[in-house]
């Protein structure tokens, strides 16, 4: 597994909300990664997105609409990532060294409409060991992470290019 750090991350668009919505930013973002397994930091282009949103008191929703990727808090370690990539072959060994049948039992416009790599290890991978959204706590004006915490694309059927919508709410514009 390979981490790439958020130069790999680009904004398509941007939108600033008017003052007194809840909804104070969305974005989309673009994420290349670079391998067939890696990870991409997320965290530096999204505090940059609160801070643009000057919320002091909120939450980040980010979303990753695709189902061989997905998202996770933790440590952003290259021995962590390791270690993780080796649990998840021995779980779920690739689809080169197992008959899924995800990949086995796909039609010839399956397989048309969906290229011919296998990738049913992939599918499972991000089953289990991400998820598809997040929603992280702002408070005095910066994402709350935990000391070693990072917020990460997980890839595991690359090299793609993904999207993921992100958006900034503000818990303070609306009295409860």
């Amino acid at each position: 597994m390979t981490t790439v750090s958020d130069a790999g991350i680009d904004v398509i668009s941007r939108q600033v909300m008017p003052p007194g919505s809840r909804l104070m930013l969305t974005a989309r973002l673009k994420v290349t990664t670079n391998g067939p397994e890696s990870t991409v930091d997320l965290t530096g282009q999204l505090h940059r997105l609160v801070s643009e949103a000057d919320v002091t008191e909120g939450t980040v929703h980010v979303y990753c609409g695709h189902t061989t990727c997905g998202l996770l808090v933790n440590e952003l370690d290259a021995g962590l990532e390791t270690d993780t990539g080796q649990a998840l072959e021995r779980l779920l060994p690739h689809s080169g060294r197992h008959p899924y049948r995800h990949d086995k039992d796909r039609t010839p416009e399956e397989r048309a409409l969906h290229g011919e790599r296998d990738n049913g290890h992939a599918h499972l991978r991000a089953v289990i060991a991400t998820h598809p959204e997040l929603h992280v706590p702002v408070t005095k004006g910066a994402l709350y992470l935990g000391q070693w915490q990072a917020i990460m694309l997980a890839e595991h059927d690359g090299p793609r290019t993904r999207e993921l919508l992100v958006r900034v709410n503000d818990d303070l514009s609306h009295p409860a």
